[in-house]
């Protein structure tokens, strides 16, 4: 009975030690992940300036993007996320765009980029 004890002890720490390098190798991979999308500084201007620049996200797959008056006419073949971004770069919305045409209006005058494209709303 007692080396069934310590074979189920055995057995216990050994998932246990599974599970926290599993942890570890998860962690790493956020980290990299987090490190390919970080905020980095401009470089421009004086050492107290607090401008920040991220990179600009695209859709999963490709999209075709029109204007008709006040709002967007999206057309994608497949379900995913659209990130809007304002003139200034900076992230506006997130988009869920379902297969097919899907309009995108309410959006206030200005310039956007959306797949790095400048689109105008008048």
């Amino acid at each position: 009975m007692k080396s069934f004890l310590t074979l189920k002890k055995s057995v216990l720490y050994l998932l246990a030690g599974l599970v926290l390098c599993m942890g570890n190798l998860y962690a790493q991979n956020v980290n990299h992940a987090v490190r390919a999308n970080m905020i980095v500084s401009d470089g421009s201007g004086d050492e107290g300036s607090n401008v920040l620049k991220t990179k600009m996200l695209n859709s999963a797959f490709p999209v075709t993007i029109q204007l008709k008056g006040t709002r967007l006419c999206i057309t994608s073949k497949y379900v995913q996320l659209l990130p809007v971004y304002n003139e200034r770069g900076v992230f506006y919305g997130m988009f869920r765009l379902n297969k097919g045409t899907n309009w995108i209006g309410g959006l206030p005058k200005g310039v956007y980029y959306i797949n790095n494209r400048k689109v105008s709303i008048p």
